[in-house]
């Protein structure tokens, strides 16, 4: 598998990420184009596609703080899945690091919802059960309830907290001219 880290919107493989960033995620649960451009060039953002012998796989982007890494989206091909990629991209991106790793997942009221946090769990994330709402994305756009996983362990309520305060201006205001 390649890694290819995406800068600007104009990468050749930014528009079947983009393309499957749009059909993967709920409109509230992603950025406009407009705001991704804003922040592509943000050093601690990282826009990463991954193929394999020339097939786009899919993507991961996540953010690179201090003491925590945030994955904030990760999705694989239709075309791919089932084949063991999503696992390995998973599996690469923990091992790149000792630090902690979080990530936000849907409440598990339909299959879909609970196959994606046992997949999560399968690879060693933890669901926490502390109250979550992930900020909008888009201005006017409203607070979605999810639930924080991580790995390799739990976080207190504490360090949620924690997280939404330090982490959550950088992650998601920059639709809204702040930086």
């Amino acid at each position: 598998m390649r890694y290819t880290s995406i800068k600007n919107t104009s990468h050749p493989l930014f528009a079947p990420a983009w393309h499957l960033y749009g059909k993967s995620f709920p409109s509230e649960e992603r950025r406009q184009l407009r705001t991704q451009k804003k922040i592509m060039d943000h050093p601690l953002y990282h826009f990463e596609t991954i193929t394999d012998k020339d097939v786009f796989i899919g993507f991961i982007l996540w953010w690179g703080f201090e003491d925590i890494r945030y994955i904030e989206h990760l999705a694989t091909s239709p075309h791919q899945r089932g084949k063991g990629y999503g696992r390995r991209i998973l599996e690469k991106f923990i091992s790149g690091s000792d630090l902690p790793v979080l990530l936000e997942v849907e409440h598990p009221t339909t299959e879909i919802n609970k196959r994606r946090i046992g997949f999560y769990q399968r690879a060693g994330f933890v669901l926490n059960g502390h109250a979550y709402r992930q900020p909008p994305y888009k201005k006017g756009g409203n607070y979605v309830p999810l639930l924080l996983m991580t790995y390799p362990e739990a976080i207190s309520g504490e360090e949620a907290t924690r997280f939404c305060r330090l982490y959550h201006p950088v992650i998601f205001l920059h639709g809204k001219g702040k930086r």
